[in-house]
């Protein structure tokens, strides 16, 4: 076998093994920690922000524009997880005056490290046909999928990090774009925080026709869009937290990791919408229609590294009343809390799905459905 055969072999035979296995034991690591692994990144945006205020009072800082979370890629070759915070004002990358802080993400970069050791042994069956620089070539490649778990909780965390005293004492534009990703390099925006008051004439009338369909990120917040018609609109990770969606129509759209918090979605349609990761605590779907929505949350398997990891869609105190959940995929969501009277789950798949154990007697469910669940006490 000639060297490029042999490290063919092994990334057919190997990578993919060992990418599916650490991936799934980082995302089992990730569920169970989340909470704490939370705190830690709140805590570490907060003193950041504090640095940068304190940088501002001494008239050394604007005012902020861009936050990134940063992993340097070389580091993690080497296995060094220490990741930095970086505050810019409107400059970005050419704002003079530094203001960083470092984290610690073993938490993730550990699992890669156990897939380099691995796919280090298998590559010793190669006799002198692998070298050393041929993995850290793979590991640097794989980075990325770790990454996303990271991006993914710091999304997560923003939601309530940009409502601290910390982050509103910041003098900053009226957006700021919160970005994870490798340092000077590509980055992914998580989070875009909006300031801005809007009128709910002025939001409608930019929505209706949909001329654009690409509002990712947008904030739609505390407004009144009722009786709206959405079809095939990417609104992924957009902010409709206290918004009115009643009898609107969001049909076929991309609403991965929305967040619909306490909003009034009374009679509303997302039938058929992507749903992963999205955010309906306290909300009101009172008699909506949610059939076939995907919104599931699972440890990716090799044909599901393309749904976005690390988040439930969670109902947890909606108010679920009337609503049709017929033929939605819903492994893994959250409806502890939730008000289920009357709720349809016929042909839904609730595999790994959370409720509490009073509300199980309220729901027509079928035995595979039932053996599927998790059901917890409500204490």
């Amino acid at each position: 076998m000639k060297r490029q055969e042999a490290l063919l072999h092994l990334r057919e035979n190997s990578v993919l093994k060992y990418r599916v296995e650490q991936i799934a034991a980082l995302h089992e690591y990730l569920i169970i920690n989340r909470d704490e692994l939370a705190r830690q990144i709140l805590s570490v945006f907060k003193d950041s922000c504090i640095q940068a205020l304190n940088l501002q009072k001494k008239c050394d800082k604007g005012k902020i524009q861009h936050i990134h979370f940063t992993f340097f890629r070389h580091r993690v070759i080497n296995h060094d997880a220490s990741c930095r915070i970086y505050f810019y004002d409107h400059q970005g990358y050419m704002d003079s005056v530094e203001c960083a802080k470092e984290f610690n993400a073993n938490w993730v970069f550990k699992f890669l490290d156990i897939f380099e050791r691995q796919l280090t042994q298998d590559s010793k069956k190669y006799v002198n046909k692998i070298y050393s620089a041929d993995i850290s070539q793979i590991k640097r490649e794989e980075a990325s999928f770790y990454v996303n778990y990271m991006a993914n909780l710091i999304r997560h965390v923003m939601k309530d990090a940009v409502e601290t005293d910390e982050f509103l004492a910041l003098g900053k534009d009226s957006e700021v774009y919160i970005r994870v990703g490798e340092y000077k390099d590509f980055n992914e925006l998580v989070y875009k925080f909006d300031s801005k008051e809007q009128q709910s004439a002025e939001v409608r009338s930019r929505l209706d026709p949909n001329e654009n369909d690409q509002y990712a990120h947008e904030s739609f917040k505390n407004v009144d869009l009722s009786h709206m018609y959405f079809k095939l609109v990417n609104l992924c990770y957009s902010h409709f937290s206290k918004t009115s969606l009643v009898g609107s129509y969001l049909v076929g759209c991309p609403l991965i990791g929305a967040d619909f918090r306490s909003a009034n979605l009374q009679e509303t349609s997302l039938d058929y919408s992507l749903i992963h990761g999205a955010d309906f605590r306290g909300a009101n779907l009172c008699k909506a229609q949610l059939e076939e929505v995907q919104g599931s949350f699972v440890v990716p398997t090799e044909k599901e590294f393309h749904i976005p990891p690390f988040m439930e869609t969670n109902f947890a105190g909606a108010n679920l009343e009337d609503a049709s959940f017929k033929g939605a995929d819903l492994r893994g969501a959250n409806f502890r809390g939730a008000l289920l009277k009357q709720t349809d789950f016929s042909q839904a798949n609730l595999e790994g799905a959370s409720f509490y154990l009073k509300d199980i007697q309220l729901l027509k469910l079928n035995d595979q459905q039932l053996d599927g669940i998790q059901v917890s006490s409500n204490d």
